[in-house]
């Protein structure tokens, strides 16, 4: 069987984002959305924009950009002198790991204040491929009980190991360039090929619509829209079937063990 997950990274994070993400989710092939917590208003606009989606909407770890759930002086090494995350993951630098582990426990609780529970696992740029920070990533997805995303052979056989589920593979570059639907599909097909034609593939994405807000934070932008409208097109749906494709949730993933 073909899987294909499709997650739409960054939801809450400006109210145009959180829309876009969930027009994509609503036309269908987008299958989950992972949130973070850690801006202003995320709460919000994950809550009122999120529960149309309830069993989609999963956490996206943050230790860059934003402000910790915990006080700054109970986590020094996540932050810079601002109290603030770092904007950039190359600044994350000599992190505790126990701190990471409280901060991100705290992040899981406060994403339980939106009446949602989160149906996977990710992280903002990645930080969770950090090998102090990987561990902590793992405890998490065992604690929550919920699929996560890995990046490598090495971390899928972590993952594995500790009997959390995942795609076989997840595809980062539909992203920046060239975002147009030709190109998701050769990234599809490409990704079933390379699994023999056969497993669970994921796909981050990034769609929604740019707003002043997303200036302040994030330099990628227009991207964002050529995103959604590629996700939004008529008929989408319907060429990944003809390939064989079936366009799952998060919760499908669990199942990626045994597949």
């Amino acid at each position: 069987m073909r899987r294909l997950f499709v997650n739409a990274d960054d939801f809450g994070l400006t109210e145009g984002i959180t829309g876009g993400i969930a027009q994509a989710l609503a036309a269908g092939v987008v299958g989950g959305t992972t949130a973070m917590v850690c801006v202003p208003g995320a709460l919000e606009r994950i809550s009122r924009h999120g529960r149309a989606f309830a069993g989609r909407v999963g956490l996206h770890l943050q230790l860059t950009g934003g402000r910790p759930c915990l006080p700054p002086e109970a986590v020094p090494s996540l932050v810079g002198p601002d109290g603030l995350f770092p904007r950039k993951k190359m600044a994350v630098t000599n992190v505790d790991p126990n701190e990471v582990r409280r901060e991100w426990q705290a992040q899981a609780a406060r994403f339980l204040e939106t009446g949602l529970a989160a149906s996977h696992l990710d992280s903002h740029h990645h930080i969770h491929k950090r090998p102090e920070v990987f561990p902590v990533f793992v405890e998490l997805a065992r604690e929550l009980g919920v699929p996560a995303r890995a990046l490598s052979d090495d971390m899928r056989q972590t993952m594995d190991e500790a009997g959390i589920a995942h795609a076989d593979v997840c595809v980062t570059r539909f992203f920046g360039e060239d975002l147009t639907e030709a190109r998701f599909l050769s990234l599809v097909d490409a990704a079933f090929a390379a699994l023999d034609g056969q497993g669970t593939v994921e796909i981050m994405c990034h769609p929604g619509w740019s707003d002043p807000a997303l200036a302040a934070v994030s330099t990628y932008a227009a991207g964002r829209e050529e995103e959604l409208a590629v996700f939004t097109v008529p008929g989408l749906a319907d060429r990944l079937a003809e390939r064989g494709v079936l366009v799952v949730s998060a919760s499908a993933l669990g199942s990626a063990l045994t597949s």
